[in-house]
C-alpha cells in the first residue's frame, strides 16, 4: 500500500503514515526499510497488518527523463587566459630597468619568453591571450637595451676639464689667473 508519513517522533522512534483514503497506520524505526531516516513528507510504500504498517520503504519512482543542463561557464572554457610566458617575458622586461649592467641579458631572456608566448598563443588561441602583453614585453626590453647601452657609454667629463667660476667672475680670467699663479710660484 502507498502513503505517506506525515509524523516521525525521533526521540521515541515511532512515526504515523496517511494513505491517500485518510486511514493512518503507525510504525516503529525497526519497520523501516528505505533510504536514510524517515521524516515528514516521505512518500513510502508498506505493508499493512491491522493499524501498523511494517516493510516501509520509499516509494519508487519513475525514472525521470534527463534534462539537458544549461551550459555553465567554466573558467577555462569560457575565456582564454594569459600565457604565462607572455607575462614572464613583461616581469622580466621590467626587471631590465633595474639591473643596468644586466639590462642586455635581461632584454634577451625577455624576448625569448614573448616569442615563446606568442608561439603558445598562436598553437591554441581558444586557450591562451595575452599577445599585446608578448609585443609590449618585445619593445620594452629593446628600449631598455638601448637606453642602457646609451648610458654605459656616455663620455665621462674629465675633472681637469671642470672649472668652478665665482659669482661676478669669468672663466677665462679665473684661467689666466690660475695660470699666471702657477708661473710665479
Amino acid at each position: 500500500m502507498d502513503g505517506e508519513i506525515i509524523a516521525f517522533d525521533d526521540a521515541a522512534q515511532q512515526g504515523t503514515i496517511e494513505t491517500p483514503d485518510g486511514q493512518r497506520y503507525a510504525f516503529g524505526l525497526t519497520d523501516w526499510r528505505g533510504r536514510g531516516l524517515p521524516g515528514p513528507g516521505i512518500a513510502v510504500r508498506f505493508d499493512p497488518r491491522g493499524q501498523r504498517a511494517s516493510q516501509v520503504l520509499n516509494r519508487p519512482e519513475p525514472q525521470r527523463r534527463a534534462r539537458p543542463c544549461p551550459p555553465t561557464a567554466t573558467p577555462d572554457a569560457a575565456s582564454p587566459r594569459h600565457a604565462n610566458a607572455a607575462i614572464a617575458a613583461v616581469v622580466v622586461a621590467i626587471l631590465g630597468l633595474f639591473f643596468d649592467v644586466l639590462a642586455p641579458l635581461f632584454g634577451a631572456v625577455a624576448v625569448l619568453f614573448a616569442l615563446f608566448g606568442l608561439y603558445q598563443i598562436r598553437r591554441s588561441p581558444e586557450r591562451y591571450r595575452g599577445r599585446l602583453f608578448c609585443w609590449v614585453a618585445i619593445a620594452l626590453a629593446a628600449v631598455v637595451t638601448l637606453l642602457s647601452g646609451l648610458l654605459a657609454t656616455a663620455p665621462a667629463s674629465p675633472a681637469s676639464a671642470h672649472v668652478n667660476v665665482m659669482p661676478g667672475e669669468t672663466a677665462g680670467w679665473q684661467s689666466s689667473a690660475i695660470a699666471s699663479r702657477s708661473s710665479q710660484g
